[in-house]
């Protein structure tokens, strides 16, 4: 009986405990948002209007503030517009992307309100209004074109209209102001996105001025008789629209490097082969270089075809065997055609050199602060694959289940479309170099076998890839593979002894 009671109270300890830890995990899940919540509404309290005029109308703008966040919480529950397709905004300062998401949206909504009250406090009021162009509503114009870039654009248009009615709410503002500044911003935001080239934020630039001079210009000459007043109004529109794009390229730029986001522009210079790494790459690792241009072309090209995101697979074909750097030689495209290092050493310890490459590219590429995008891509680039040839050596051809676990890349598998395109296209880039001269059918069947391979194989499983999505890469890979391997014309006399040297001949 002791016995019996000892056990009945450590199992209600145990149960006690239990309670605590599910009540401690249930207020970190409500207390964590219900403060972001309160704090949004006390800035959103601040920001709408002058700070002079709150204890007059403090009850109107806590409800114009509640209202704002309850719009946004249940817009951001219903849509989870903040995780976009791929990673481009993983970054090291939170665990998921739905938290990076959330920490820019407030960031950039904050700074924008921040933007308007202050330009507005400076300029008195006047800025608010068409006679200077709506001058004051640059930075949340700004924000607006930030949110469509980086998170999604239908994101940014509900975020800007929710911030500029309150605004408007707050202080009143005409129908002509909230009318101009609302069709100017959603113009922009749907512009600007997806930004591809500088040339688009032009565009998107010249759209914007376009619109705030015109409804400057419309609303100063509905309101004043002088036709100097109503093109001074326009000329102020245009200061506005220029202001607007200045305000979300500063922003661009200080958000993309401490967050490490994957940005277009940063994507393109990091695409540019003069970069540091793929220098240093080109230099010590030739063969491996050469490897990773082709799958960067490979994986472009699927990316194209199914919708991802071809400059981000791209780059990160570029980058995915840094991690080779390391130990070049030790991988055969660096070895040229030297007695192989793995001759001397056992398949076992071949088998974690191999794999070492791919923990040592994502560290090296952390050292060179490259978007976390990229550094998942590089991680994921092998999920857990067989290493084949060293794990058969092993074996002498047989088959051992527990062993094959210890000659496996240690993953994760890839949890994106660009991840799962590298993952594919270095897999298929690397077969192919032992092909030998085969017709556009059988470099087809060749690439099905090895996309079927990996997905037998479960490496497919954590991506969104489709049946259909497998069929486009496919394609994609047969038409890069065909085109990259076309024929020459054989000339005349153009035939040598197998020992006879080879010349290369520099302008």
């Amino acid at each position: 009986m002791r016995v019996l009671g000892r056990s009945t109270r450590r199992g209600a300890r145990g149960m006690s405990s239990a309670r605590r830890d599910a009540w401690r995990h249930f207020r970190s899940l409500i207390c964590a948002p219900v403060g972001l919540g309160v704090l949004a509404v006390l800035l959103l309290v601040a920001l709408n209007g002058d700070l002079r005029a709150l204890s007059a109308a403090a009850v109107e703008r806590i409800l114009i503030a509640v209202a704002q966040v309850g719009l946004l919480t249940a817009f951001f529950y219903q849509t989870g517009l903040l995780r976009p397709t791929g990673l481009a905004l993983r970054s090291p300062i939170a665990h998921s992307t739905r938290e990076v998401g959330l920490a820019l949206t407030l960031l950039i909504g904050f700074f924008s309100l921040l933007g308007v009250r202050a330009a507005a406090l400076v300029g008195h009021g006047i800025t608010l209004s068409a006679e200077l162009g709506f001058l004051a509503f640059a930075p949340l114009i700004a924000g607006g074109m930030l949110l469509s870039v980086l998170i999604h654009p239908l994101l940014a248009l509900f975020t800007f209209a929710v911030l500029l009615g309150g605004v408007a709410a707050t202080l009143k503002l005409p129908v002509l102001t909230l009318s101009a500044v609302g069709l100017a911003g959603w113009s922009a935001i749907l512009a600007i996105a997806p930004m591809r080239r500088r040339t688009h934020m032009f565009w998107a630039g010249a759209l914007l001025s376009g619109i705030l001079a015109l409804t400057a210009f419309g609303g100063s000459l509905a309101g004043a008789p002088g036709w100097l007043d109503a093109l001074s109004s326009g000329v102020w529109g245009i200061a506005s629209g220029v202001g607007a794009v200045a305000l979300f390229w500063l922003g661009l730029s200080l958000l993309e490097r401490p967050f490490r986001l994957a940005t277009p522009m940063t994507l393109l210079e990091l695409a540019s082969l003069e970069q540091p790494l793929l220098r240093e790459l080109r230099d010590k690792a030739p063969g491996t270089y050469f490897h990773s241009q082709q799958v960067g072309y490979l994986a472009e090209e699927a990316a194209l075809a199914i919708g991802a995101d071809p400059l981000l697979a791209r780059v990160a074909g570029y980058y995915h065997d840094i991690g080779k750097l390391t130990k070049p030689e030790f991988f055969i495209e660096n070895q040229d055609g030297i007695e192989s290092l793995h001759a001397q050493i056992n398949p076992t310890l071949s088998a974690r050199i191999i794999a070492a490459h791919v923990r040592e590219g994502v560290e090296l590429a952390r050292r060179h602060r490259l978007p976390t995008a990229v550094c998942d891509i590089i991680a994921q680039h092998h999920g857990t694959t067989l290493i084949t040839y060293f794990y058969y050596q092993a074996v002498n051809g047989g088959n051992d289940p527990v062993l094959e676990q210890h000659f496996r890349y240690e993953g994760p598998k890839p949890q994106t479309r660009e991840a799962a395109i590298v993952m594919l296209a270095d897999s298929v880039e690397a077969a192919s170099r032992v092909l030998g001269d085969v017709t556009p059918a059988r470099l087809a069947n060749f690439v099905h076998e090895i996309i079927e391979m990996r997905r037998q194989d479960g490496q497919l499983d954590e991506c969104n890839l489709t049946f259909r999505d497998l069929k486009l890469i496919e394609e994609a890979f047969v038409r890069v593979l065909v085109a990259s391997r076309h024929r020459r014309i054989e000339y005349p006399g153009g035939t040598k002894a197998d020992d006879e040297p080879v010349y290369a001949v520099h302008p």
